[in-house]
């Protein structure tokens, strides 16, 4: 289990996906991917997830669009 996580792919210990990526000014930025949907967190809300892949946006490499609203 990861305490701090950086750029890629993980999974939470209830199976949601977490993709971590740098935004365009170099910020850690996370969205959480589960029954919901599709939701931004905060990376440092991830405390406990298992890398899966360094592939922020594995396995679908659909990358988040511009200007998503945050969602907690």
């Amino acid at each position: 289990m990861n305490t701090t996580v950086d750029l890629g792919t993980y999974r939470t210990p209830e199976g949601d996906l977490v993709h971590c990526w740098a935004d365009s000014g170099g910020i850690l930025t996370a969205e959480l991917e589960g029954p919901q949907g599709r939701v931004r967190v905060d990376p440092a809300r991830v405390k406990t997830a298992v890398k899966l892949s360094d592939d922020p946006f594995w396995p679908e490499h659909d990358e988040p669009a511009q200007g998503s609203l945050w969602r907690e």
